[in-house]
């Protein structure tokens, strides 16, 4: 199966086999009297979707982590133009799409056509350091356009995933409080 606008392989956090942690575990702090105990942020729940499509049906199964169960939905009709799955795409929003590597040829498009539009978004409504707050939403599109070029699909798509990739991981950030983004401090074309 291939994997279409996954999210980038997680690494490990702890030391690997034969590696010593240097870090010394610090005791919880007790709570005083009067003090409710807080409870550990749980990460946002994910879901994970796979779909085929052949011969005019549609095939669903997804994984949702807030209750570690897998939901289906039968095969059920949908045209060329995938309208059933693009409704079961905006009710569930998925965190990952996969599919076939030898899927049918439309819903290959599709799914490339949903990346990229996640990508652009993702571009479009990022908060850079670098644009006046003044800017109106259609100014810092075209802003934006000036400078990242849009028409290259592939491009924008890695953008796109480095964004999320940078905003998961809070790069550069981590210590910081959870309201505080990842700084971008402009976009710079590179020629090799």
């Amino acid at each position: 199966m291939a994997s279409v606008g996954a999210t980038p392989g997680r690494t490990p956090q702890g030391p690997g086999p034969g590696e010593a942690s240097t870090n010394f575990p610090c005791p919880a702090p007790v709570p005083g009297p009067g003090e409710a105990e807080e409870e550990e942020e749980e990460e946002p729940a994910e879901i994970h979707l796979c779909v085929l499509w052949n011969s005019g049906y549609l095939g669903i199964a997804y994984y949702d982590t807030s209750d570690s169960t897998i939901h289906f939905m039968p095969d059920a009709p949908d045209h060329e133009s995938l309208k059933l799955l693009q409704r079961v795409l905006d009710e569930i929003d998925p965190q990952s799409v996969v599919t076939s590597a030898k899927q049918d040829e439309n819903m290959t498009r599709f799914l490339g056509k949903l990346g990229l539009e996640i990508s652009k978004q993702r571009l479009l409504s990022g908060n850079y350091s670098f644009i006046p707050d003044s800017m109106t939403a259609t100014e810092k599109i075209l802003f934006l356009s000036s400078i990242i070029p849009f028409d290259c699909l592939l491009t924008v798509r890695a953008l796109g995933g480095l964004l999320k990739f940078l905003a998961r991981r809070r790069i550069g950030v981590e210590l910081e409080d959870c309201n505080v983004s990842v700084p971008i401090l402009g976009f710079k074309k590179f020629v090799l």
